[in-house]
């Protein structure tokens, strides 16, 4: 895949698992769960000096529990349905949920669903990937990989009931791209393969047959020796990967009009500083040529080195272009946000790290 396809593509920072909440949310219609104490008195919380971040956080915890307490009453009306309207509030239910990711606290209605002789086809598909990605957050990743095999047996064996009305690809995509992401940032690069290539031989939607594909082609990287980068850096400096030798390098692909690549320069910044020393390097490659009516280089190096000085970008940054300078292509990117991790022996040793396991890996690639 050529660097002109490179898209733009959120999941891999907006998906990050959930905060655990308390369960039994749909606690009347599950048995053997622990009504929680509700006669012990609440003890007040520390007062924090007011900011916009602990405004945010209130916010947000307030809105999770609205979600919460809405997914409850969309159970137990569903639960009251008869088949034809328990579907349609079941397909609501599932959307609110993979929409806020809240997939572990739907995941006791998911498994009820997929037991159950009523769902319609879209139903059973939205509780089957429901389920997979919620046993992924919490760290069953072989029990993940068994239900993705036996969603695509139900596939296969037309159990779900009605028409076949199969979930839009967008949204296959998307639950796709959430679980592949739960695996990498858990180390999980052989369960990976295994996913990718199931969904790759028994998918039918060619889109999600490319995208596993694709992401095949990445997780083949890990443990290959790192492709070649050389060229003339933003500042004029020559820039190759072979001169970090022996030092661990972050590899980030980015685009002026990628939005969460300013965001989290700051804490990409962080790290640098705190490990640099220790042979942490950076290496930007800025992919804006990608971006159609942008192909030639002279055109984006204005607003590459606005951004660069705007965000105080320290670390050496060269432009992806075509042929042996394709780095993207080199790399298997072929969407944003995109990194790739090298060791200290030249070889790729992870690959679309977030902000939820930078830190971690860095640190375990130096040694420490």
């Amino acid at each position: 895949m050529t660097s002109t396809h490179i898209i733009c593509a959120t999941l891999a920072w907006t998906l990050l698992p959930a905060s655990p909440a308390a369960s039994g949310f749909v606690e009347p219609l599950q048995e053997g769960v622990q009504k929680p104490d509700t006669e012990k008195v609440d003890q007040p919380r520390p007062q924090v000096p007011e900011s916009i971040d602990s405004i945010n956080q209130d916010f947000e915890r307030e809105l999770r529990g609205l979600e919460l307490k809405r997914l409850e009453r969309l159970a137990r009306l569903a639960a009251e349905q008869g088949k034809e309207e328990a579907n349609k509030t079941y397909e609501a239910y599932f959307r609110l949920a993979i929409g806020s990711h809240l997939y572990r606290e739907a995941e006791p209605i998911a498994e009820r669903v997929l037991v159950s002789a009523n769902p319609s086809s879209r139903v059973a598909g939205m509780a089957a990937l429901v389920n997979i990605i919620a046993e992924a957050d919490r760290g069953a990743y072989d029990e993940s990989l068994a239900s993705l095999a036996a969603a695509f047996q139900r596939v296969r064996g037309g159990a779900a009931s009605g028409p076949k009305e199969p979930l839009p690809s967008a949204t296959r995509l998307l639950l796709a791209e959430a679980y592949y992401q739960r695996l990498i940032q858990a180390d999980r690069f052989e369960i990976a393969r295994k996913a990718m290539r199931m969904i790759q031989e028994q998918a039918e939607d060619p889109a999600i047959k490319d995208y596993a594909e694709n992401r095949m082609h990445q997780l083949d990287m890990i443990g290959i020796p790192a492709p070649p980068i050389g060229g003339t850096d933003i500042g004029g400096k020559p820039t190759r990967l072979a001169d970090f030798k022996g030092d661990v390098v972050l590899i980030v692909f980015w685009a002026t009009w990628y939005v969460p690549a300013a965001q989290d320069v700051a804490g990409l910044d962080r790290i640098y500083d705190s490990y640099r020393q220790r042979g942490f390097r950076v290496l930007g490659v800025n992919v804006d040529t990608a971006q159609k009516g942008s192909e030639n280089i002279e055109m984006v190096i204005p607003n590459v080195r606005r951004f660069l000085l705007d965000y105080n970008v320290r670390w050496p940054n060269l432009i992806n272009e075509t042929g042996d300078h394709d780095y993207a292509k080199a790399y298997g990117v072929a969407e944003l946000p995109a990194n790739v991790l090298i060791g200290r022996d030249g070889t790729i040793i992870h690959r679309d790290l977030t902000r939820s396991n930078l830190e971690r890996v860095v640190k375990k690639a130096l040694g420490e």
